[in-house]
């Protein structure tokens, strides 16, 4: 009893009380932050789950597991008139394609909902009540919204943490002081990987611009927003960036594209497989039933914001041709309608609205997966082995596809290809029978299950380091206060050319003029 007594003082004395603020408009996104609320009440400190409701198709998909204490801030009349789902902006990405001309109208659903949902989250001011009797050590917030960031500096959080459900978010780098290299770094939306022509970097670039300027008047509005309800003297969003003590990113270096970094920023990828819980669970009779049918089988998903339902018909009809072409592999389609009519008399097909995707992708039955490349599929088929046919269609996952073909464990079909039968057929049959692909992908996630530093095991002692320690402005990199000259050693270089020039013109124009006109005065 003294010894129960004893831990249950100490671990009460070391806990951190943590505010996890997570707007839910994307499952993906929710889930991540949710995975990092759990780890962080497995460890044993105080989580508060602080969920703003911007979609209201993913009211239900908040993600935590472990985490009892969440707050919901529901969406109140005023937001729901005005509300657009995000579900219905997505259809178009089956058939627009996203680039630098475009990429601000293209996300302009994305930044007004998030604006929305930021003032309707503000309106709620019983919820800043609540929130300041718990004394929160630290605050972990995603950077694709500054509204939290307000919110958590008005709270009197000294201690943030950034925390990026992708990869990175190329935007943010300037206002943390952190080098990006558009020359080989492929940029959030680009759609090219780390080998670029002259074409390609400058697009790789231009659409980066882009998405900073649609994004930064987003933060601007939300920016209007946290001073009108919460106070006039919180600090600009470009220096609420700077401020945060540390940026997780669900990044791993071992996958991802290498690129310079502060010393603040900590991968973290992978984080949301939960590998042993995934191995732990077992499958229903019913999949077992379908996995044990044929030899082979094939997951094919696009997501929980892409819908295959929403694909065109030139496209689905083929994959259905393959599909039949291979009797002896089984296809698990994740399949949002009953309206599976077209795909009827062929046997090794099974439609489903919802997959325990993580388990299948766990299970050795499953020989591959085709898939959008969302980054939590990516980590997933990348931690469990898989071989993949990547088909991105918006966002990042073009940038993820690339990452898993350089690793060589997945073949990337272009959405505007998918209606082409020899293509796609001759993806499906190299991912299935070509042993090269199986064999890379079990090595990459050999190579991920035994990494040295586990994000699990990171995010814990960094929080709790922070709690301690924080904030860190020593390491608030000095470049942010240089211009773009002085950054990139332009006026340095420019200097060092007007000396070359000058030294040049003394040898090979003023030293030959003296020598001329001594040489004639002395002649005359």
């Amino acid at each position: 009893m003294i010894l129960f007594i004893f831990y249950f003082l100490f671990i009460s004395s070391n806990s951190v009380n943590v505010l996890v603020y997570s707007p839910a408009f994307a499952a993906s996104h929710t889930n991540f932050m949710a995975r990092l609320a759990d780890t962080l009440t497995e460890a044993g400190h105080n989580v508060t789950f602080l969920v703003p409701i911007v979609d209201i198709a993913r009211r239900n998909q908040l993600g935590v597991r472990v985490t009892k204490d969440v707050v919901v801030v529901e969406q109140d009349e005023s937001t729901s008139q005005e509300s657009i789902p995000f579900d219905d902006s997505m259809e178009a990405y089956w058939t627009e394609q996203t680039d630098s001309t475009n990429v601000e109208q293209s996300f302009k659903w994305f930044f007004d909902g998030m604006e929305l949902g930021c003032e309707n989250f503000l309106r709620h001011n019983e919820v800043f009540k609540q929130m300041k009797s718990r004394n929160f050590d630290v605050a972990i917030v995603e950077p694709l919204s500054v509204c939290g960031l307000g919110f958590a500096k008005k709270l009197g959080i000294e201690n943030t943490i950034l925390a990026s459900s992708c990869a990175y978010y190329d935007y943010l780098f300037r206002h943390l002081g952190e080098p990006n290299e558009y020359s080989y770094l492929p940029s959030l939306m680009s759609t090219k990987g780390e080998v670029m022509n002259f074409f390609e970097r400058f697009e790789n670039y231009k659409v980066s611009e882009g998405m900073n300027r649609g994004i930064s008047r987003m933060f601007d509005a939300e920016q209007k927003h946290y001073r009108n309800y919460l106070g006039k003297d919180l600090p600009d969003w470009k220096e609420l960036f700077p401020s945060a003590s540390l940026f997780f990113t669900n990044s791993n270096p071992y996958l991802d594209f290498p690129r310079p970094v502060l010393q603040k920023t900590v991968p973290i990828g992978g984080i949301s497989v939960d590998i042993e819980k995934i191995k732990s669970q077992k499958l229903d009779e019913e999949w077992n039933y379908i996995l044990n049918q044929r030899k082979h089988n094939v997951l094919i998903s696009f997501g929980s914001m892409i819908h295959s339902s929403h694909m065109l018909d030139d496209a689905r009809n083929n994959i259905v041709r393959v599909i039949k072409s291979e009797p002896n592999v089984t296809f698990i389609w994740k399949y949002e309608t009953n309206n599976t009519s077209f795909a009827d008399g062929i046997e090794n097909i099974h439609f489903s609205k919802w997959v325990p995707q993580p388990i299948l992708l766990g299970d050795q039955r499953i020989s591959a997966f085709l898939t959008h490349g969302g980054l939590g599929s990516t980590n997933e088929l990348a931690h469990f082995g898989k071989p993949a046919i990547v088909v991105p269609i918006f966002g990042d996952q073009y940038r993820n596809a690339h990452m898993l073909e350089r690793h060589g464990c997945a073949i990337i079909v272009q959405k505007t290809q998918i209606h082409n039968w020899k293509l796609l057929k001759s993806a499906v049959q190299s991912i299935l029978y070509d042993e090269k692909y199986k064999k890379n992908a079990i090595h990459l996630a050999d190579l991920l299950q035994n990494q040295p530093l586990k994000p699990k095991d990171l995010v814990p002692k960094y929080v709790e380091f922070v709690a301690k320690y924080g904030p860190f402005p020593q390491m608030d990199p000095y470049s942010r206060k240089l211009n773009f000259f002085q950054r990139n050693l332009l006026d340095v270089y420019l200097a060092e050319a007007l000396g070359f020039l000058f030294v040049s013109c003394v040898f090979f124009y003023f030293i030959p003029l003296l020598l001329k006109r001594f040489i004639i005065k002395k002649t005359n």
